[in-house]
C-alpha cells in the first residue's frame, strides 16, 4: 500500500465512523458511508474493496434506510397516529436531536430525537383529538419507533464498517 492509499483508507474509515454517528441526527449515515466506499473503490480501482462488497453494501444501505423508516412509522400507524402527526414527529425528532446533541457526549442527540419525536406526535395528536392520554400514547409509540429505527440503522452502519475493515485488511 502506498502512502496515498493508506491516507485514503484512513479517510474512508473516518468518514464511515462520522456517518454512523450522524444517524443519531436523523441523517442518512448509511448512504453517506456507501457513497464514501464507492468513491474509495473508484479511486483505488477496486484494489482493496471489490465490487461484490460494493453490491452488498448497497443492499445493506437500502435495507437500513427503508428499515429505519418502516420501524419508525409502523408502530405509529398501528397506534393510529395521523399523517400530520407523523410529519410533526419527524420534524420534532430532527430539531430535538440538534438541540440536545451537545449534551452527554452526543448521546443527547439520541435522547433529543426521541423527545422531539414524542413532542411532535403528541402536539399534533392533542390538537386533533383533544384527548391528552391518547395523544401521549401516540407520542410515546412514535418515540419508541424512532428509537428502534435509529438503532437498527446504526447496527447496519457498524456492520458496513466491519465488512470494509475485513475487506481492506
Amino acid at each position: 500500500m502506498t502512502v496515498l492509499q493508506v491516507i485514503l483508507t484512513i479517510l474512508l474509515f473516518l468518514i464511515m465512523i462520522a456517518a454512523t454517528l450522524s444517524i443519531v441526527f436523523g441523517l442518512p449515515g448509511t448512504l453517506i458511508s456507501f457513497l464514501a466506499v464507492l468513491f474509495f473503490v473508484l479511486l483505488t480501482k477496486a484494489r482493496f474493496i471489490g465490487w461484490t462488497t460494493v453490491i452488498v453494501l448497497a443492499l445493506l444501505t437500502l435495507i437500513a434506510e427503508l428499515g429505519e423508516q418502516l420501524l419508525g412509522v409502523k408502530d405509529a400507524a398501528r397506534a393510529g397516529v395521523s399523517k400530520k402527526a407523523v410529519v410533526a414527529s419527524l420534524g420534532g425528532g430532527i430539531i430535538g436531536s440538534i438541540v440536545l446533541a451537545p449534551f452527554l457526549l452526543g448521546i443527547g442527540a439520541l435522547i433529543g430525537a426521541a423527545l422531539g419525536t414524542f413532542a411532535g406526535a403528541f402536539t399534533v395528536s392533542l390538537l386533533e383529538s383533544r384527548q391528552a392520554l391518547d395523544a401521549a400514547h401516540k407520542g410515546w409509540v412514535s418515540a419508541i419507533g424512532r428509537l428502534k429505527g435509529t438503532i437498527f440503522k446504526g447496527i447496519i452502519s457498524i456492520v458496513m464498517i466491519v465488512i470494509c475493515i475485513i475487506e481492506v485488511v
